[in-house]
């Protein structure tokens, strides 16, 4: 099957700028690259669609770059923005491109740029000669991005300057690491082309310069993939914990996972086609939901870690933590809400409103009485009863237990 073929069946593909010339770059051997935003310290689920697409370019035969934004992370994209990004410093953005570096290594092996070294030594006057000249003002201002943001928030010079330093990048890794393909987000269109315009205007007409653009990946309700209510789901565990990362994939509803599973793995479509049908059948099993979190969790943490928040989310969900050790409580509750408690004994029903999990002390009460607080595993149901930093795990931290699966942390100062 064609890679064009698979991005359809996928659901992935968005638009190709021209599809002879994507074939023809195919046939011939040329590149591809992939750009990703500096803007934080480390990639989330919201960039896996490409992290994957790096991968899924390689497998039919596409040697792909991976490209760190540090020149264009100092700017800022417009794309998709309704007002002006806050610009990041140097510092912050080079401190960003060493992380995601690192992340990068495992998809793109040694295939790795950083557009920075396309600028360093370009000083302003240059960059308005060699690059400026080439971009037609009246061009620039038919991009809908610009349009929209002309006719509404208004835009800075800074930020409509973005589009002539992502079109110098493609000119640039045409020419010098025979880059013929630029793949991007659907978003990604008003820069790819003006790229390829750029390209037009140096090298002339025959060349095979061209673009493909993704769909964004949403949920069944229209909302962006890779955010949980908490914010971002982020690759770095120091940043989102594993164990963050299984719940927020186990809990996809079965509207979307075969689509995740179709945007996020490189699964076939037999074994795609194989689990959409053994759920199917007994979809309370949730097999696809399971199918995918091993998937990405192996991918991104390893094996190891993928079957040791398993089990932890198993028991946690049985109610029985005191069967994990202090380190998988730990990995487990990272990233629910916390709260330090200076006091070395509470109440349990001032337990509950110091938590933050209620603000009033009927609905604490209403929620003791229905046996729906478990402490440590243990099930409340007193309105006497004392939660003690003397009984705390390790001394250190209480959990809390509301409902089914809505967890809280105490940490006992």
């Amino acid at each position: 099957m064609k890679l064009i073929d698979d991005l359809k069946w996928r659901g992935i593909l968005n638009a190709i700028t021209n599809e002879e010339k994507l074939e023809e770059a195919i046939k011939l051997k040329k590149c591809a690259y992939v750009g990703f935003d500096p803007s934080a310290p480390s990639l989330h689920l919201g960039n896996y669609v490409m992290l994957i697409m790096v991968r899924r370019l390689e497998l039919y035969g596409i040697k792909t770059y991976a490209i760190i934004g540090g020149a264009t992370g100092m700017i800022g994209d417009p794309s998709g923005k309704s007002s002006e990004r806050n610009l990041l410093d140097f510092e912050t953005v080079n401190r960003n491109k060493l992380a995601i570096k690192e992340q990068l290594k495992k998809y793109a092996s040694q295939n790795i740029l950083d557009n920075y070294d396309n600028f360093k030594d370009m000083n302003y006057l240059t960059f308005l000669r060699d690059v400026g000249k080439m971009v037609n003002i009246n061009y620039l201002l038919e991009k809908e991005i610009i349009k929209t943001r002309l006719e509404t928030t208004g835009m800075s010079y800074t930020e409509f300057s973005y589009n002539l330093i992502q079109s110098y990048d493609f000119l640039q890794f045409y020419k010098n690491y025979d880059v013929a393909i630029q793949v991007g987000g659907s978003d990604q269109w008003g820069n790819i082309t003006a790229g390829i315009e750029m390209i037009r205007k140096t090298l002339g007409d025959n060349n095979l310069a061209c673009g493909l653009t993704l769909n964004l990946l949403t949920n069944s309700e229209g909302k962006k993939f890779g955010k949980s209510e908490k914010g971002a789901i982020f690759l770095d565990p120091n940043l989102t914990s594993p164990y963050a990362m299984y719940q927020f994939l186990i809990n996809q509803t079965d509207a979307d996972v075969i689509k995740l599973l179709k945007f996020l793995t490189l699964l076939s479509h037999e074994e795609i086609e194989e689990i959409e049908n053994i759920h199917s059948k007994e979809p309370f099993k949730r097999h696809a939901q399971h199918e995918l979190a091993k998937w990405v969790m192996i991918d991104v943490h390893g094996k190891e870690i993928y079957e040791r928040v398993k089990e932890i989310s198993e028991i946690l969900f049985n109610g029985d933590i005191k069967k994990l050790t202090i380190s998988e409580l730990k990995l487990a509750m990272n990233n629910v809400p916390s709260v330090d408690i200076k006091d070395n004994e509470l109440n349990i029903v001032d337990f509950i409103i110091a938590n933050n999990i209620v603000d009033s002390k009927r609905a604490a009460k209403e929620l003791i009485t229905n046996n729906s607080i478990m402490i440590n595993g243990e099930k409340i149901n007193n309105l006497e009863f004392i939660v003690k930093k003397s009984d705390a795990f390790n001394r250190e931290f209480t959990i809390i237990k509301k409902g089914k699966k809505n967890y809280f942390v105490t940490n006992w100062n």
